[in-house]
């Protein structure tokens, strides 16, 4: 495991891989960051959205796809101008889109929180048409989310339910169906997610101090421990997708718990020892 930056984000979330680029995009969400961080010179750049910002994703075409505070964005590359394609929509209002990840198949999946209020959220699919539909309703706070190698199972995060769901999956059309519990998650809360080439799962903990590496059947192989007690997302990344990328934040920490762990909100990375999946990027 090593620090390859010290972000100090307060709440660090949804990295992804940019093959084209050959950079990692992620977000500090409640000061509306979008960062750019070159592995090969160790430099991060960022732009800011004006609000929270909750996931950032790649656009085919060019530039980049946001889930913020206020709905779902398109974007350049450094943020200088964006165009907003849905507005937000939680029961009550009030609430932001979460996290949130381009599929291999050009769609966009994100979804919402409501602070301090259960099943206020949805979880939602963006499809290459920019028509928007909702997958999930009675969401807490809508997290990580991934697919099998085949592409017929899609797994997905509601961190208060306190583990990881699966569902039948249709490449084709985005469909789900037959949600299912796969794994719960015994330690801190399950965050945002990613599947490595293999079907394996990488769970990243809130307040777990780790991330965990699960078998497509949900049998726990392996704990990576890290350094900060709030380990919010991870991604493959590298040229060969074989390092894993890990947010995490500082958010809701007292000043003398963040003495000891100075790493909080930090981006680290892991020698995952098996290869990820290429990322995907949203088509419209």
């Amino acid at each position: 495991m090593d620090v390859v930056l010290e972000a100090e984000a307060q709440l660090g979330e949804g990295p992804v891989w940019d093959s084209r680029a050959a950079v990692l995009r992620w977000v500090d969400i409640l000061p509306g960051l979008v960062h750019r961080f070159d592995p090969e010179s160790g430099e991060d750049t960022s732009f800011e959205v004006g609000e929270p910002v909750g996931t950032v994703a790649v656009r085919r075409s060019g530039g980049l796809v946001l889930a913020t505070e206020s709905g779902i964005y398109t974007c350049s590359d450094d943020g200088s101008s964006s165009t907003r394609l849905h507005e937000v929509a939680t029961d009550p209002r009030g609430g932001r889109f979460n996290d949130g990840k381009a599929d291999r198949w050009g769609r966009f999946w994100a979804g919402t929180m409501l602070e301090g209020t259960d099943a206020a959220g949805a979880f939602y699919r963006l499809d290459p048409d920019g028509s928007l539909h909702t997958v999930l309703t009675d969401v807490s706070v809508s997290n990580g989310m991934g697919w099998s190698p085949d592409g017929r199972t899609m797994y997905y995060v509601d961190t208060p339910t306190g583990g990881v769901d699966a569902f039948d999956h249709d490449p084709d059309t985005g469909d789900v169906t037959n949600r299912r519990r796969l794994i719960d998650v015994e330690r801190g809360w399950p965050d945002g997610l990613s599947v490595d080439a293999e079907g394996g799962l990488w769970v990243a903990l809130w307040d777990g101090w780790a991330v965990r590496h699960y078998a497509p059947d949900g049998r726990l192989i392996d704990t990576v421990e890290l350094p900060a007690q709030r380990v919010t997302s991870c991604a493959f990344g590298g040229p060969d997708l074989s390092t894993l990328y890990l947010t995490s934040a500082r958010t809701g920490l007292a000043e003398d718990v963040l003495e000891r762990q100075p790493h909080a909100g930090s981006l680290f990375a892991v020698d995952a020892e098996v290869s990820g999946q290429p990322p995907g990027e949203w088509a419209g």
